[in-house]
């Protein structure tokens, strides 16, 4: 489905929302006013329904956390106005929906998902599939190479930054990290200060890496090393750096070398190089099934950006062991959890 404007998506709001919602609302049909309120600017339309509840309807094309965090922000502009704001996407991202809940934004997407809070009302819908999945979307500011913009910017997201400086930063030319810029920025996920500019917000730029993020586009070597949890792990660091193969802990291993969080029994280290290799050097037996180590080719060296020394383990960043714990097992999304509210941005919104 190629991706539409968002002139065509106001018009199918039009045409499909008022049946929608008086479907969550299970009432009749609703009346829906199309010209916007002069006095309320950000609002498209509205609607008010059989219990006399208006709902002053703002239309975005699309779900994605910079586009939640403009919304909460034009909301706020008619807070105190009589009606209950309400944002409609085509689909609204996982991603999307956590900046969402955050801002305190109600919100109903196309495919039918909403999550809906007011007087006397709470509508929550979740798990109805895309229906305006695009094939025509532009390429991820947070594909592999062009992650390293992101990850410059989260490194360090109260500086300013001019694009000379991120192309030196990460060693893309300068065409891509104009590209990647562009993309971050039509996501609404930078705010700028004359040519320079940092990210709007840090963690919600994060959660849009987040949702774009796939552990397993890494070469991932699974294996058996004798020993268990950070006895396997420092086993790991001190071979490797005999070897003098360039290396970071990240997942479990490398929450817990940060803060000693959760025991437990899978290690995982990205490695320079053909993980093969490495695995070949630990003398790790390979198999899939009850593997408690894996070594990792990174799909791109932008990785070991940040890395550093926790407790005499060297590790990846914070921000690249939380998207990694992400999609890690055992207790690693709640080491995920713990490790965002005490190493990252803490200052910074949620």
């Amino acid at each position: 489905m190629p991706q539409k404007s968002s002139i065509a998506i106001e018009r199918e709001v039009a045409h499909r929302l008022p049946e929608l919602l008086a479907d969550l609302l299970d009432e009749e049909p609703l009346a829906l006013e199309r010209e916007a309120p002069p006095d309320r600017p950000g609002v498209d339309f509205s609607i008010i329904d059989s219990h006399g509840r208006n709902w002053l309807i703002e239309v975005k094309s699309s779900g994605r956390p910079g586009r939640i965090l403009d919304a909460a922000e034009q909301f706020r502009n008619y807070a105190d106005e009589e009606g209950i704001p309400l944002l409609v996407v085509p689909y609204m991202s996982e991603a999307g929906a956590r900046a969402a809940d955050d801002a305190g934004v109600n919100w109903i997407d196309l495919s039918g998902n909403a999550s809906i809070r007011a007087e006397n009302l709470r509508l929550r819908i979740q798990g109805r599939p895309n229906a305006y999945r695009s094939r025509g979307r532009p390429s991820s500011p947070f594909a592999p190479k062009s992650a390293r913009v992101a990850r410059a910017l989260l490194l360090d997201p109260s500086r300013w930054w001019r694009q000379k400086n991120l192309v030196k930063e990460t060693g893309l030319d300068d065409g891509t990290v104009s590209r990647v810029v562009r993309r971050l920025d039509e996501d609404l996920l930078l705010e700028h200060r004359g040519r320079e500019l940092r990210p709007r917000d840090p963690r919600l730029m994060l959660d849009a890496w987040a949702e774009d993020y796939r552990f397993d586009r890494h070469d991932v070597v699974a294996g058996h090393l004798s020993g268990s949890g950070i006895e396997v792990a420092r086993k790991i660091a001190e071979r490797l750096q005999e070897e003098d193969v360039h290396h970071a802990l990240t997942g479990l291993s490398a929450a817990w070398a940060m803060d000693r969080f959760a025991r437990f029994r899978l290690n995982t280290v990205y490695v320079e190089g053909d993980p093969r290799d490495a695995a070949d050097v630990l003398g790790i037996r390979r198999l899939e099934r009850g593997a408690n180590v894996q070594i990792v080719g990174p799909d791109d060296g932008g990785v070991f950006a940040g890395a550093r020394a926790w407790d005499g383990l060297n590790c990846v960043s914070p921000v690249q062991v939380y998207l990694d714990l992400l999609q890690l097992p055992e207790r690693a999304d709640e080491a995920a959890g713990h490790l965002r509210a005490e190493h990252l941005w803490t200052h910074a919104a949620a």
